[in-house]
């Protein structure tokens, strides 16, 4: 799908007559050479690019590969682990020249304009909400205002990119259907404890007006031939008002697009979900996360009860709304009873929806992160900037993100996921093997796939 945080940098520079260009190197399945060569042909002044927990590791060895060919070129990075752990970046990697914390559509104009008025270095800490390197060290100029008006921003850039490289399709009816991803709110009012949004975007939600929402749905339609619309908003709902506003002008604009997006089902009723259908509503999801309701309450500050899950299903069933639930193995305190209780839940609905399921990750700048520190999960010198054997991760599986892991033995762990995985999901772990087998980098890692091996045996076979 489309990068819409660097597509809205884009777009803003672009309005104010910057020149700007982007490279799609995912979707043109770019190697680090033909990057550089990139580079080297438009040869900006400035370099940026988005960071996520995920991908930070390859996004650090690109950084130095540029630096090391283009010294004299400044590189800004920005997105969602920049802002959670700029401060950690900036220290640790010598290639990074600015971090943006934050939104960044105003900040690009601000750094453009230093940049293009001789880049004195003492003028930075002017500069609101960035991080800079001065004698050495890591310096933050603080935090920048959040952008309240969201409508005058631009469409993002999706023009600057090969639209149609992107074989994003969403099965309808037995078709499928040319789809694209959009955002239509900032923010998440809720806090969930393993989750960063709140930090990044702020519990107070911003939003497109509905007429502004529905302009850049149109737009979507009518240049890109988008057929499906995912919304990327953290909480599709948050807004009872704005919410049945926004249905009501689709449904009378007749437009016969279809949608995806993410709700909270305790803010939920049948009526608006009904509305959402007539607008178009073609797919649902929702947290769950686990299935104590005393875990979703006191640990993960989710107030869900069982039967607004069941009621949840329910309604998308009879709305004829395909809906997946996401659930997550792993949580502080939890105990093996409880986690029966989410195989048990899942057990319940998983005729009835779609479940996803997964371990429980540790992102920085998260009460979570607080929690494992303190709990000696993550070491007293832990840097998101190294690959640090002391912290227990499952590369081919989750990614290279630390895992929660407190309560439970990988070998539990393994059980939890592959009961899951040969019950309500039938999913190939062979295919997943060649993965394994290249991060195992230790006799630990060897130990814990061993670990889950022996689970994925008492699953498969000694459980009948």
């Amino acid at each position: 799908m489309p990068p819409l945080g660097i597509l809205f940098i884009a777009a803003v520079l672009e309005k104010n007559n910057l020149p700007v260009r982007v490279t799609a190197s995912d979707v043109l399945k770019l190697s680090k050479s033909s990057i550089l060569q990139a580079i080297r042909e438009y040869d900006a002044d400035l370099i940026g690019m988005s960071v996520t927990t995920e991908n930070r590791f390859e996004i650090f060895d690109l950084l130095e590969a540029i630096k090391a060919e283009f010294p004299q070129k400044r590189l800004v990075v920005g997105g969602p682990h920049a802002t959670m752990a700029g401060m950690d970046m900036v220290a640790h990697i010598p290639a990074i020249d600015l971090a943006v914390i934050g939104e960044g559509e105003r900040t690009i104009l601000e750094i453009a304009a230093w940049h293009d008025a001789g880049a004195d270095s003492r003028e930075l800490a002017k500069i609101k909400g960035i991080i800079f390197r001065r004698d050495g060290q890591a310096c933050y100029t603080g935090a920048r205002p959040m952008i309240e008006n969201l409508d005058p921003l631009p469409f993002p850039a999706k023009h600057l990119i090969p639209m149609d490289k992107y074989d994003f399709l969403w099965p309808v009816d037995d078709r499928l259907l040319r789809a694209t991803n959009i955002i239509t709110s900032r923010g998440c009012p809720f806090n969930c404890n393993f989750c960063p949004t709140p930090f990044t975007w702020g519990r107070h939600v911003r939003g497109y007006s509905p007429q502004r929402a529905v302009e850049e749905i149109r737009w979507n339609r009518e240049q890109f031939g988008a057929e499906v619309l995912w919304f990327f908003d953290d909480t599709f709902n948050y807004s009872l008002k704005r919410t049945e506003e926004l249905c009501r002008l689709l449904i009378s604009e007749k437009m016969g697009i279809r949608f995806v997006a993410e709700l909270r089902i305790d803010i939920l009723s049948y009526d608006l979900l009904a509305l959402m259908r007539e607008a178009g509503v073609q797919y649902i999801s929702f947290g769950v996360e686990a299935g104590s309701e005393r875990v979703r309450r006191d640990i993960i500050h989710k107030n869900i009860s069982d039967a607004q899950v069941f009621q949840a299903v329910d309604w998308a069933q009879k709305l004829a709304i395909q809906a997946t639930a996401f659930f997550i193995f792993s949580h502080p305190t939890e105990t093996w009873a409880e986690a029966q209780q989410s195989l048990k839940l899942i057990d319940q609905i998983k005729d009835k929806v779609d479940i996803t399921v997964s371990i429980l990750h540790i992102y920085p700048g998260t009460e979570l992160e607080a929690y494992a520190r303190e709990k000696k999960l993550l070491p007293a010198d832990f840097s998101w900037t190294r690959h640090d054997r002391r912290v227990e991760t499952l590369p081919a599986a989750q990614g290279d993100v630390p895992l929660f892991k407190e309560q439970f033995t990988w070998a539990q762990i393994g059980e939890l996921i592959l009961k899951w995985s040969t019950g309500a999901k039938k999913i190939s772990l062979w295919k997943k093997m060649p993965a394994v087998l290249r991060s195992i980098h230790s006799l630990r890692d060897l130990g814990k796939y061993l670990s889950i091996g022996l689970a994925y045996i008492k699953v498969k076979f000694l459980s009948r």
